[in-house]
């Protein structure tokens, strides 16, 4: 599928937003977010800390369009964002916990059950929801970073992230280790960061060649993840909440976020800038953002 260059976050990579773009202006991700330097070599980092159930899907002025993205997609392109594991691996159970926690948390009552459930309670925040027991049973997935939904269904959390270069040897086991120790009463907060050539949350797919030739073109994608256990099903939740911002805004933010930047991509390993689709624009990129360090 050949992915369509717009710069409106909300409209899906392969087609042409149908909305006036022109005033559109990125939300600034909060700082708790922003990736952090480091100090020694490349390390991925599990990086969980607490967060207070009061703070767990917050709601800001890009929640609104985000919703409205999701009721899009799931009108239109409803089994590319759902997937449900059929069989007897509790799925429609897992997926209705987790949906009496979102609604819960939002305040609101549930009209349906299981993974339409899950449906439902996806409307009423900006997140995405994933639900697994052993492995993924279920999950709404809006906002996807080059990765679809139904082919993570049936997997393990190691076999999730086989993609992740490095993921295995460095933290699969502190991982399986979290969620372990998951609590439906002490959810877990932590981001993960990219760089990409398109803006738009709905990308399921990665482009087959590289889509811009100036860096000033590319986007910070970041995601802030949440893990919450599901106690009655013995499983656990997975949400994500999705920011695209132009990275000339980015840098414009201060000099530390252009350095910390700068640094952190410097210092990537061949296989994993791949995978965070910067391999092709990583020297371009390095220079470019020299200027604003």
């Amino acid at each position: 599928m050949t992915h369509v260059l717009h710069q409106h976050p909300f409209t899906p990579y392969d087609q042409l937003p149908a909305v006036d773009v022109a005033s559109f202006r990125a939300l600034p991700m909060p700082d708790s977010m922003l990736p952090a330097e480091m100090t020694n070599d490349f390390l991925h980092r599990v990086g969980t800390r607490p967060l207070e159930v009061a703070q767990w899907l917050p709601s800001d002025r890009e929640t609104e369009p985000t919703i409205a993205m999701k009721r899009e997609l799931l009108r239109a392109r409803r089994s590319e964002v759902v997937g449900l594991l059929e069989g007897g691996e509790g799925g429609e159970d897992a997926a209705d916990e987790a949906a009496q926690l979102v609604a819960a948390f939002a305040g609101k009552k549930l009209e349906s059950t299981g993974i339409s459930a899950l449906v439902e309670a996806a409307l009423m925040v900006a997140d995405d929801i994933v639900v697994m027991k052993s492995v993924v049973v279920a999950g709404v997935v809006c906002s996807p970073s080059r990765w679809r939904l139904n082919s993570k269904l049936g997997q393990d959390m190691l076999a999730v992230h086989r993609p992740v270069a490095k993921y295995a040897e460095q933290v699969g086991g502190a991982v399986d280790t979290t969620m372990a120790r998951l609590k439906a009463d002490k959810p877990m907060i932590r981001s993960n960061w990219t760089i990409e050539d398109h803006c738009a949350m709905f990308q399921p797919v990665g482009p087959n060649k590289p889509l811009v030739n100036d860096p000033s073109q590319l986007w910070v994608r970041m995601e802030r993840q949440t893990l919450r256990a599901l106690p009655l099903c013995d499983g656990s939740m997975f949400t994500i909440r999705t920011y695209q911002q132009p990275i000339t805004e980015y840098v414009a933010r201060g000099a530390d976020k252009a350095r910390t930047l700068h640094s952190l991509i410097k210092r990537l390993p061949d296989d994993v800038a791949q995978y965070k689709s910067l391999l092709y624009y990583r020297e371009s990129l390095l220079a470019w953002l020299e200027g604003y360090c």
